[in-house]
């Protein structure tokens, strides 16, 4: 499976230097949703094995489709560069199929906010039951708020975030072709690179082809 990934040049060097590159630590996109990347976490391990090395904390994120099939590769945008670096780096890998686990980006934003993912019928539900529950307890605005039965059936539809086939005209409308599907993968390997684009805040300054 071709995939792309935008990371730090010191993430890019480690690989090189190690023959392997991985996420030992959280990084500051956790932060303020760790319940959802440690459900994530959990998913892969359900999914696709646990993690080979015990140092490894949370995955890495590359793209499959950044907007769809026909426009895959993610942009080299200056906003992808850390406050405090100069330069990032895009990595094109061949990685094997059953390492990788694949998600809908549009329905991932749904779990990041506390939300359900269901079809129209379904959310009437939802809301019908978080009504009656904010009338008499006040405003919920995280998932934490709500009581723990009305949690878990929230959560239990997250995993339609791995249906990339699923269409529903309220939450998932387009064809698999057209979307933005993410993945998540516990680590690098060297042999996987094919091409690593060093990019700064003006442009591509360095291309370098591994196959």
């Amino acid at each position: 499976m071709k995939v792309y990934t935008i990371q730090t040049v010191a993430f890019y060097e480690e690989l090189m230097r190690n023959g392997i590159a991985y996420c030992a630590r959280e990084g500051y996109w956790c932060r303020n949703n760790r319940f959802q990347y440690d459900w994530m976490v959990g998913q892969m391990r359900k999914r696709i094995g646990e993690p080979p090395l015990a140092e490894i904390k949370y995955p890495v994120w590359v793209w499959q489709q950044y907007n769809s099939k026909k426009d895959p590769i993610p942009p080299m945008s200056p906003k992808e560069i850390p406050n405090k670096e100069n330069e990032a780096v895009m990595l094109e890998l061949e990685v094997p199929d059953d390492m990788v686990l694949l998600s809908d980006l549009d329905l991932w934003i749904h779990p990041l906010n506390g939300w359900e993912i269901c079809g129209k019928k379904e959310s009437k539900l939802f809301d019908k039951e978080k009504e009656a529950y904010e009338k008499e307890h006040g405003k919920c605005k995280q998932l934490s708020d709500w009581p723990q039965t009305l949690q878990h059936k929230i959560v239990a539809t997250w995993e339609r975030v791995f249906d990339l086939d699923w269409i529903d005209p309220y939450q998932a409308p387009s064809k698999r072709r057209n979307r933005s599907i993410q993945g998540t993968i516990w680590f690098l390997r060297k042999e996987w690179l094919c091409t690593a684009h060093i990019f700064n805040r003006q442009s591509e300054i360095k291309r370098i082809h591994f196959c």
